[in-house]
């Protein structure tokens, strides 16, 4: 059975621009979940991927599509909000999302993102160690 992980949206930019995380996704060793919020986030910038990768803004949005992610809705992780929110608020009001699920799941974060460090409670993993665990 796959390890579960919470992925951020960093992770899954890398992997739309063809960086190390891509292997970690398609590797069948994690499954993933993330909200539906930083799905969103990561839809925001593929415009830009698109350009900066030269390639057809539909076609990424094609290969976004095809990430194994488990989408979880505000309704899925809202009483670990408020928990989320004093951990990261004040770094990032836009991590309390991704968090909150994490709390609520009580799995692994995977983040390249500096303002999950030193949260107690999470374990936070990188691409690098995933990489290594392959």
């Amino acid at each position: 059975m796959p390890d579960p992980l919470i992925v951020d949206a960093n992770p899954l930019i890398s992997a739309l621009l063809g960086g190390a995380a891509r292997r970690v996704i398609f590797s069948g060793r994690f499954s993933f979940h993330s909200t539906q919020h930083t799905l969103f986030e990561v839809e925001k910038y593929l415009s830009w991927l698109a350009r900066k990768l030269d390639r057809s803004e539909l076609d990424l949005f094609r290969e976004f599509q095809l990430l194994p992610v488990t989408a979880y809705q505000p309704i899925e992780y809202e009483s670990m909000l408020s928990n989320a929110s004093l951990l990261i608020g004040n770094r990032d009001p836009k991590d309390v999302p991704v968090l909150a699920l994490t709390l609520q799941l009580g799995y692994p974060l995977w983040t390249e993102d500096r303002d999950f460090d030193g949260l107690p409670g999470i374990l936070v993993r990188r691409t690098a160690e995933l990489l290594a665990s392959l």
